[in-house]
């Protein structure tokens, strides 16, 4: 469909959010330190909403594709539509990758279209960038490109409000009361807002010498081998799984049958690669029994898999990784040394 665009000034768009409230479950991003995390919508907190910033400490699949659900009862406490405001263009790419694996191969998953189908998905451009964003090396942006039902960009006091969706237009469609009309003035400063961010991640993509990925292309087939660096990266990693479910691209899950008071329960959890028992099969023998080979699997099928069989790294350059790793093991680094094709490590510092 057509883009439409209009804008809304904050004080109306709350109020908004207020009224939806009675219909949707609404989630914002609330600011808690240098921080963004998801929680309901609370108009006694407006004051600790940033539709801004950078992306949320969760990444969206926490909502579409949730760390636990019920599968052998899919009936839900609330089951009002989701609204969720505030997501940022890395986690919106992420969904070209988690549609294609649960909705688009030979069963539609039920639970995954179920969630999909039965939320709002707000977007919104970042206001600034961090070292740890790299958006733009992995032919991201700084703000929403895709698969959003409505985008806020946040300009002084208001929002330039940009419709993709028929779904988004039938939510401003009834309440069309807060949505006026822009002017070229918002559309200029709205460019320039996202210019002087994209120019922020760019500075610190150079910086550090992020690839970018026709750099990236292919880069883990020709060093698959290369296990003097595999190795090396892996001495750090304490098998925590966090790059795995901090990741909005990562999707393996495993099922699991918990004894209940009202009888046994299967449930469908988030699953990581780099724990020991995620290649594990039945009499105990284990393919990648090795941690190193285990982290290579995570890149070989993020750098080397997906490209290959959806023209797309399934990465998206958020940086939640590398912050969440207590190892310090640094996606950005390790890519480095697979495009060089070479690896010596490091001098102790």
């Amino acid at each position: 469909m057509e883009k439409k665009i209009y804008k809304i000034t904050k004080k109306d768009l709350y109020d908004l959010f207020v009224r939806l409230s009675s219909q949707y479950r609404v989630f914002v991003p609330y600011a808690k330190g240098d921080r963004l995390h998801f929680a309901r919508f609370d108009p006694e907190k407006e004051e600790s909403i940033e539709l801004g910033g950078i992306r949320q400490s969760q990444p969206i699949k926490s909502f579409i594709n949730p760390s636990r659900e019920k599968i052998s009862d899919a009936s839900r406490k609330d089951t009002r539509p989701l609204i969720l405001a505030g997501v940022k263009g890395c986690d919106l790419a992420s969904l070209t990758l988690q549609d294609f694996v649960f909705l688009k191969g030979d069963v539609e998953d039920p639970l995954y279209a179920g969630n999909r189908n039965n939320t709002v998905i707000i977007g919104n451009d970042c206001t600034h960038a961090k070292e740890t964003c790299f958006c733009v090396a992995m032919e991201g942006a700084p703000y929403p490109q895709k698969h959003f039902d409505i985008n806020l960009s946040p300009i002084n006091d208001y929002f330039v409000v940009e419709v993709a969706s028929a779904k988004g237009e039938r939510l401003i469609e009834s309440f069309k009361m807060f949505f006026k009309g822009y002017t070229a003035t918002d559309l200029n400063m709205r460019q320039a807002n996202r210019e002087k961010v994209t120019r922020e991640v760019r500075y610190f993509i150079d910086k550090r010498g992020t690839q970018n990925t026709a750099q990236i292309k292919g880069a883990v087939k020709r060093n698959y081998n290369l296990t003097a660096l595999w190795q090396d990266f892996a001495s750090t990693c304490v098998e925590c799984g966090a790059c795995n479910l901090v990741c909005p691209t990562c999707h393996c899950f495993l099922l699991f049958d918990d004894k209940m008071p009202d009888g046994n329960k299967r449930f469908r959890v988030w699953d990581a690669c780099l724990y020991n028992t995620f290649a594990r099969v039945a009499g105990g023998a284990n393919p990648r029994k090795h941690l190193y080979e285990r982290l290579r699997n995570r890149f070989e099928k993020k750098f080397d898999f997906f490209p290959q069989v959806l023209d797309y790294f399934a990465c998206t350059g958020c940086g939640r990784c590398i912050e969440a790793c207590p190892g310090d093991i640094d996606l950005r680094e390790v890519l480095k040394g697979l495009v060089l094709g070479k690896w010596n490590k490091p001098p102790n510092d």
